[in-house]
């Protein structure tokens, strides 16, 4: 399962530490959000993240991401 620029972005913001917990992060803030487009977007990245294997998310490359100024990081 492929996640597009917007969803990897915004999973970026979330805990990676494994898919469960990338999951878990996104449904629990997702009350929070008040834009409806962002919502959308978190409701279709969760959809895609319970699609994929964990072997799959751990392959995700986020060394990109890395590299960026970090304005919010969950845990932060």
């Amino acid at each position: 399962m492929k996640l597009n620029v917007e969803e990897m972005n915004l999973l970026f913001l979330f805990d990676t530490s494994s898919r469960e917990a990338a999951i878990q992060d996104i449904l629990s803030r997702l009350p929070f959000v008040e834009d409806a487009e962002l919502e959308d977007i978190c409701e279709q990245t969760v959809l895609k993240l319970e699609q994929m294997t964990d072997e799959e998310f751990s392959a995700l490359d986020f060394s990109v991401y890395k590299e960026l100024p970090v304005y919010f990081k969950a845990g932060s």
